[in-house]
């Protein structure tokens, strides 16, 4: 006699049939990541992070209970890469002068930056209408990576390399000047005929960057 599939056996077959695809979590992130950062999180669709996904929707359910779930994974792992380097770097910046730890950091988040512009964008639609995802994505994500210009900042304005001052707007001058410029890629084209995203002006601009923050912060010397 031939078992007729039930409800309970069709949903198990569906979840073993998950679990023999390893990159589906990981094709659901990279989508959800993609839906957030354009549509922002109430006007996510669910049902379109599955279709990019090339998944049905049921699956997502499987790897992730809700939509606040997923959208806190997607922000985690749009952060990812650089909270990786950041973390395997973080020896190394501890053993170097302040200004030259700073350096790193700025070349780290601009080549981030521009690899991952779906961050910036996840992060910016939660400004426009703060809420408790802001406040998660500051305490988990943001402000440990702060932390870390902070006190770069702080030890180099401590041993007088640079001058007193506010590293709040430093931090935020050098984030603003990445940012800007390769998130606004269309704009950028038209405007000047420049594609920011091109790997010449990838490291033309960190490097103006660096230039600009390093040595326009330094303590300048008294002529000889």
């Amino acid at each position: 006699m031939t078992d007729i599939p039930t409800k309970t056996t069709r949903k198990r077959a569906s979840r073993q049939k998950a679990d023999l695809q390893p990159n589906l979590r990981e094709a659901i992130l990279l989508a959800a990541m993609q839906e957030f950062a354009c549509a922002g999180f109430d006007a996510a669709s669910i049902l379109r992070i599955a279709a990019a996904a090339g998944v049905h929707h049921p699956h997502i359910y499987y790897y992730f209970k809700n939509k606040e779930q997923l959208w806190r994974e997607a922000a985690t792992r749009a952060f990812a890469p650089l909270r990786t380097q950041v973390e395997t770097g973080r020896p190394l910046l501890a053993q170097v002068p302040p200004l030259d730890a700073f350096a790193v950091a700025i070349r780290q988040f601009a080549h981030f930056s521009a690899d991952n512009r779906m961050a910036a964008l996840i992060v910016a639609r939660e400004t426009l209408a703060p809420g408790t995802r802001l406040d998660w994505l500051a305490e988990n994500i943001l402000l440990p990576l702060h932390q870390i210009l902070i006190d770069i900042l702080g030890d180099a304005i401590d041993k007088g390399i640079i001058r007193p001052v506010p590293i709040t707007s430093v931090i935020q001058a050098m984030i603003g000047a990445v940012v800007t410029y390769f998130g606004g890629g269309a704009a950028l084209v038209r405007l000047h005929g420049v594609d920011p995203l091109s790997p010449l002006s990838i490291e033309t601009h960190t490097e103006f960057l660096v230039d600009l923050f390093v040595n326009g912060l330094r303590t300048k010397q008294p002529p000889v």
